[in-house]
């Protein structure tokens, strides 16, 4: 009787043993998925920040409907000129103040960027309702968000700036195949 009871034990340690790894095999593979689970979540989550945030790198997108448009008087505005016609930015700063905007500062684009279409609106994006009435001046102007400190927009005449718009004309609305802008997280 001592032998089958040493056996059973045999036994029985064997099939701990074995109910022990198959055990521990479970445990690693929930982890495993536990740890695979989370890195897509938050690898999802970094890819849609970074969609949701394109407008903020400094690519051209549409400004969203400004909820109140300010007074062109409460406006700072830069004219740069970015384009090789000499005297362009100060005459176009003239028609600027002539429309009620304050005219900050005149004089070549400081980022030296060849803009070919008829003007960049360039400010930051919490400027954005300032920044598409600057834009309504020219037709066909892009805003360009970026990381400036300062409440100023800048206007930035392209190659192919012929004059601003007609005062007396409907707005133009921002061109419809860009994104929306974004703020920064």
């Amino acid at each position: 009787m001592a032998f089958e009871d040493e056996q059973l034990t045999e036994e029985e340690a064997a099939r701990r043993h074995h109910w022990r790894r198959i055990r521990t095999s479970v445990t690693l593979l929930v982890l495993i998925g536990v740890v695979i689970g989370a890195a897509w979540y938050s690898w999802a989550n970094v890819v849609e920040d970074d969609e949701s945030t394109a407008g903020s790198t400094g690519q051209p997108c549409a400004p969203g409907q400004p909820t109140a448009a300010p007074a062109p008087a409460e406006v700072q505005v830069n004219v740069y000129n970015a384009t090789d016609r000499s005297g362009l930015a100060s005459s176009v700063a003239r028609l600027v103040r002539e429309r009620g905007f304050v005219v900050v500062d005149v004089d070549n684009d400081p980022l030296e960027r060849s803009v070919t279409g008829t003007a960049e609106v360039r400010s930051r994006t919490d400027d954005q309702a300032a920044a598409e009435l600057v834009a309504t001046l020219v037709p066909g102007a892009v805003y360009v968000p970026d990381e400036r400190t300062e409440a100023t927009i800048d206007l930035v005449l392209g190659d192919a700036f012929e004059a601003l718009a007609d005062p007396a004309a409907p707005p133009a609305a921002p061109a419809a195949e860009l994104p929306p802008c974004t703020a920064a997280p």
